[in-house]
């Protein structure tokens, strides 16, 4: 009985359970088989539920970091929209303090803060010939 023991612990893994039923038919080794096979399944049934929650983690990374690249790229046309307003506002400024007539904010529209900004140091340099 130990060298049936033996081949069935050395070999049960070259074999399903249905094999293994019809070469080891006592009761002691179907319970054995029986418990192997559980195990192998819930094995099985562990290794598809972490992949699938790899999956779902993965997915979740990839659209947190779809929302941060979002809120980035937000917050940079924020932060220009906000300068090119500022640089606008200081241009009708400069504008007001030359005199002349002021620009409506409509006029800007299009324009890139490189050029709002040319354009307020033109104004600067207009007001310090003027003094």
């Amino acid at each position: 009985m130990l060298d049936r023991w033996l081949y069935w612990l050395l070999h049960a893994h070259q074999y399903d359970a249905k094999k293994l039923g019809s070469l080891f038919p006592q009761p002691e080794f179907q319970r054995a088989t029986d418990s192997i096979d559980r195990i192998a399944k819930k094995t099985e049934d562990k290794a598809m539920y972490d992949t699938r929650e790899k999956a779902i983690r993965d997915q979740q990374w990839i659209l947190n970091a779809a929302r941060r690249e979002g809120r980035e790229e937000g917050r940079e046309e924020g932060e220009i929209k906000g300068r090119k307003e500022g640089e606008i506002k200081l241009i009708q400024t400069l504008q007001e303090i030359l005199g002349g007539p002021v620009s409506d904010a409509a006029v800007f529209h299009g324009r890139s803060l490189e050029q709002l900004r040319a354009m307020t140091e033109e104004l600067r340099k207009k007001i310090q010939r003027r003094t």
